[in-house]
């Protein structure tokens, strides 16, 4: 009998891969003192979600809302999403 594995590191991978990134430009964006640059670095990690969101028709939700409140919504989701992501990459190469 096969043991199954409950975790996937490529999944894992991907997930501290995308929350370095997003780190990285946070920090980036507390460190600018200019204002669009900040805005720039702040979107950036979450510009997809929130294209997607405008193309589902929700993407009022979050107009003026806080950036915390933007990353607490969109952040979770997309971590699933790339967790699911690598581990359909894991499984398709053993070949199930």
């Amino acid at each position: 009998m096969k043991k199954r594995r409950l975790l996937s590191w490529a999944g894992l991978a991907l997930c501290v891969a995308y929350l370095l990134f997003t780190a990285w430009l946070v920090h980036g964006a507390q460190s600018d003192a200019d204002p669009k640059g900040t805005y720039i670095l702040m979107a950036l990690p979450i510009t997809l979600q929130s294209a997607a969101l405008d193309a589902i028709g929700a993407g009022s939700l979050l107009y003026g809302k806080p950036w915390s409140t933007a990353y607490a919504v969109l952040v979770p989701p997309t971590l699933l999403l790339l967790y699911a992501a690598g581990w359909l990459i894991e499984r398709s190469a053993r070949g199930r």
